[in-house]
């Protein structure tokens, strides 16, 4: 066994650094309030952290191709998530949206190809 494959102390001790930060981080959150009643506000700012995060991580995927936005290229990407969009905000539930989302883009690439 190699044991050089494993990195450095410094690698290591970031990681250990950075999992504990982590930890901190989340548990000021879930243990500090649990069992608390939040104010209405609060409560609902983090019901739409979790929508918020997602869209901010699918965006970019959908949009944007090495970088730079290109419609030429990523149309079938941004007509797919739109028909996800709509179906979602109709009939609700994500299974079924994200088939019906998943079928729409191979099938326009498909045809497309």
């Amino acid at each position: 066994m190699n044991w050089g494959s494993f990195g450095t102390v410094d690698g290591w001790l970031a990681i250990v650094g950075l999992a504990i930060g982590t930890f901190a981080i989340r548990y000021s959150f879930i243990g500090l309030l649990a069992g608390k009643k939040l104010p209405p506000r609060f409560d609902r700012a983090l019901q739409l952290a979790v929508p918020a995060i997602f869209a901010a991580l699918v965006v970019p995927l959908i949009l944007l191709h090495a970088g730079e936005f290109n419609m030429q290229i990523r149309w079938p990407h941004i007509v797919a998530a739109l028909v996800t969009g709509v179906y979602a905000w109709w009939r609700g539930g994500m299974l079924i949206s994200l088939v019906i989302g998943m079928a729409t883009l191979h099938g326009l690439l498909w045809c497309v190809s």
